[in-house]
């Protein structure tokens, strides 16, 4: 089911996915219906709906951002997030990733871990205009994860870490894939799988850029 939205706001939808598709940013019929089912006008600040479909990132609170359109549908498509995954992700932000997420695992809970008090009463509030129920949004330094419910199949790092923190590896499932954007100024975005024989890289992607992790094991 698509929920509805304004006439603007399709238009806009519908041109951002010719673009991301004409780009090769958005490749998955599944990650596609996720775009279309979560409007992202919902997640952005008030001073921003007009503009939420330009594939670009916009600041919300405590200088924070909603990534561009582009590197969501990237991060989700190389996470290959399905239906039944457990998920963990470490900075909810507005909750708009999140909510894609939520939406391509079904039934399934998404564990998102945030710093910010005021981006987890945020992100709650916009989850439920929408009748989101299935994320729990916890407040905590994501870079301890959240073993209360770990293992997970899938975690998703959506800030800059110059290291990836090792507990988050901890609380992965064998054969389970991470995703992170890694490095300093600039990030290469990293995808790495669980396996018998240690962590391997899967992918690698340069030349991005996103707001730093931030607690313990964040930007010194």
């Amino acid at each position: 089911m698509i929920i509805p939205i304004d006439k603007q706001h399709q238009e806009n939808l519908d041109n951002l996915i010719t673009f991301l598709k004409t780009t090769k940013f958005l490749t998955n019929k599944n990650v596609e219906c996720a775009f279309r089912n979560i409007p992202r006008h919902e997640f952005v600040l008030s001073s921003d709906v007009d503009k939420a479909y330009s594939n670009e990132p916009f600041a919300i609170l405590n200088n924070q951002t909603i990534s561009q359109p582009a590197v969501v549908s990237r991060m989700t498509e190389w996470l290959d997030v399905k239906k039944g995954k457990k998920i963990l992700e470490v900075g909810t932000g507005s909750g708009w990733q999140t909510a894609v997420l939520s939406f391509l695992v079904g039934d399934r809970t998404v564990f998102s871990v945030e710093i910010h008090p005021e981006l987890v009463e945020f992100a709650q509030n916009n989850l439920k205009k929408l009748d989101i129920n299935n994320v729990n949004v916890i407040l905590n330094d994501g870079g301890f994860g959240y073993p209360d419910a770990a293992p997970y199949d899938r975690i998703i790092i959506t800030a800059a870490c110059q290291k990836i923190p090792s507990l988050l590896f901890d609380q992965l499932n064998q054969n389970g894939l991470l995703i992170a954007p890694v490095g300093d100024s600039s990030q290469s975005l990293v995808l790495l799988k669980k396996t018998p024989q240690g962590i391997v890289e899967i992918k690698n992607e340069s030349n991005y850029v996103f707001v730093p992790l931030l607690g313990k094991f964040g930007k010194q």
